[in-house]
């Protein structure tokens, strides 16, 4: 397929749009399943009431959902890349690993549809039990997708690597205008859970078709996808001196990482889900229907989307002492929303009791997270030599993963502080 002039030219923008989608489906788990709020919120009320939730006196499983959720996917993401990285790549295909990820990832949006429509009132702790299951698979799905999807974007040239990036980043933007277009659909929870979750299927879909659509049509891409599959397999050679030399180069930039994934994991969306507006209950749809999502979740990736872009551009700053002081300086912003009116609370008092206030703090709290973490992710490759970049790469995804998986748990703790 190549020619003497070189490789295939691409002169649409079908693999720009193919690659944005990748992104977005990379994170689609997380983000459709944490800001469906309403729907879980009527899924785990009390069944002897006729209220969905009262912010005030959510059940246990109410307060706990987000929190107990994001522990189980994170876990189930980070042994998935693991496994992936270690086992799946000497057995099955990058052909195999992709689409049999997209296919799993699909079959669990249509399982949990299909429990939209049934009653689980009757076996609702079950039906929690079984909602963490499906997170999990789901995390397990995404997590052999993006290894696979990353080690398929290595073997595109580098522009075609932007919109993965991208991608990423507006995934949690669509998921939060999609909830929000389906309460202001109105129909009732039920209603707007399935409307969520069809939409969130349709995103992985996309990229499915997309993906045979061009392997069979795209020269371009099917230059590149063939050359990976016949690529012969190198294995990198683990020299301890090269990895402590990688590892040394970039630890001020795994520090400040840690602090930054740590922060965020700790408040978002486990805490931040539960800060409901102070003026709830005045029959106004800002203030009891529109505020959280728009808030804790639009707002959130909006500005986390920002910050990026912004680290994109101006690459400063580089060097990784000032990256460590400026993540250091987000350490404040815990207590802080954990002071605002998240709800239910039975031991610390709510402190800052305004609206403008909490969009303020999650503007910044949002902000600095994608700016500092882009920052970081750029500038590794920058800071070692070119025969520890492999090794210096693995262990800041290494680094990132464990940093979710593990501070996902003192989230859970800071809700029952709360």
């Amino acid at each position: 397929m190549e020619t003497s002039s070189g490789p295939p030219k691409d002169h649409s923008v079908l693999i720009y749009v193919l690659f944005y989608s990748f992104g977005v489906v990379t994170v689609v788990p997380g983000n459709f399943f944490t800001t469906a709020t309403d729907y879980w919120m009527y899924k785990f009320r009390d069944p002897a009431s006729n209220i969905s939730y009262n912010s005030d006196n959510r059940t246990g499983l109410q307060a706990q959902f987000t929190s107990d959720y994001t522990i189980c996917s994170n876990v189930s993401n980070v042994l998935f890349i693991i496994l992936t990285i270690r086992v799946l790549r000497k057995y099955l295909n990058l052909l195999t690993r992709v689409l049999g990820a997209l296919a799993g990832l699909i079959s669990m949006f249509v399982l949990t549809c299909i429990f939209v429509r049934i009653d689980t009132d009757p076996w609702q702790r079950d039906f929690f039990v079984l909602t963490l299951i499906t997170g999990c698979c789901l995390s397990a799905f995404s997590g052999v997708f993006m290894v696979s999807v990353f080690e398929l974007a290595g073997k595109f040239p580098s522009k075609d690597l932007a919109p993965l990036f991208s991608g990423q980043a507006i995934c949690g933007i669509l998921a939060a205008l999609v909830q929000i277009f389906a309460l202001g659909v109105g129909g009732g929870p039920a209603t707007t859970g399935l409307i969520y979750f069809l939409i969130g299927m349709f995103f992985v879909f996309l990229p499915l078709v997309g993906f045979v659509g061009l392997w069979r049509r795209s020269e371009y891409f099917g230059f590149h996808l063939m050359k990976q599959l016949e690529e012969k397999k190198t294995n990198l050679k683990f020299d301890k001196e090269v990895i402590k030399s990688a590892i040394r180069k970039v630890r001020l930039y795994m520090g400040s990482m840690v602090l930054v994934l740590g922060c965020t994991i700790m408040l978002h969306p486990g805490v931040t889900s539960l800060v409901v507006s102070v003026d709830k209950g005045n029959g106004t749809p800002w203030s009891d229907t529109f505020f959280g999502p728009v808030v804790n979740f639009l707002f959130y990736y909006l500005f986390d989307y920002v910050g990026r872009e912004v680290a994109m551009y101006f690459k400063k700053p580089s060097d990784g002492l000032t990256l460590l002081l400026l993540s250091l300086l987000r350490i404040p912003l815990i207590p802080m929303i954990l002071f605002c009116n998240a709800q239910p609370r039975d031991h610390l008092p709510v402190a800052f009791n305004s609206d403008a206030l909490y969009a303020i703090l999650i503007l910044v709290f949002a902000f600095s997270n994608g700016f500092l973490i882009n920052l970081a992710i750029i500038t590794v490759p920058k800071a070692v030599d070119e025969e520890e970049r492999p090794f210096a790469m693995l262990a800041v995804l290494l680094l990132m993963v464990l940093s979710l998986a593990i501070c996902a748990g003192t989230s859970a703790a800071l809700v029952k502080a709360l």
